[in-house]
């Protein structure tokens, strides 16, 4: 059994860790775009980071297509762009869900494992304990 204690130290580390990668990703957040174009290359579409639609280029020649065709192209070149971006934040944030989850799991078990309420109620009664022991402010 994981000293609860222990792994709150350990899970603090690791959120401190997300905390600092988090940080750097959003700082390149605005370096994320995707760009494609649909099967013909009459169209093309750029998103941002959030799979905002940020240009859209259409070559005269799509619009000889018909209404219908040319909406056709633009929704396919913008979910292709949208996968590129996808794909690009994708790459940032490989391994930050498994970090913080296999943290969790260590310090109170997996799904329907009972046993780690326990340590879940020991940990929350230790820290009530030094908390209780912190100097108080003066009134």
């Amino acid at each position: 059994m994981t000293d609860p204690l222990s792994g709150l130290d350990a899970l603090a580390g690791r959120l401190a860790d997300i905390e600092r990668r988090f940080a750097g990703l959003h700082a390149g957040l605005d370096d994320v775009d995707g760009t494609a174009t649909d099967d013909t290359g009459l169209v093309s579409a750029t998103v941002d980071a959030t799979g905002g639609l940020t240009d859209l280029s259409v070559e005269p020649a799509a619009l000889r297509s018909g209404t219908a065709d040319l909406a056709k192209m633009v929704l396919e070149a913008y979910r292709r762009a949208r996968a590129a971006a996808t794909a690009q934040l994708d790459e940032r944030t490989e391994g930050l869900d498994a970090t913080l989850g296999a943290g969790l799991t260590e310090l109170f078990g997996k799904p329907g494992d009972f046993a780690a309420l326990g340590r879940l109620e020991e940990a929350v009664a230790r820290l009530g304990a030094l908390d209780a022991r912190l100097p108080r402010p003066p009134a």
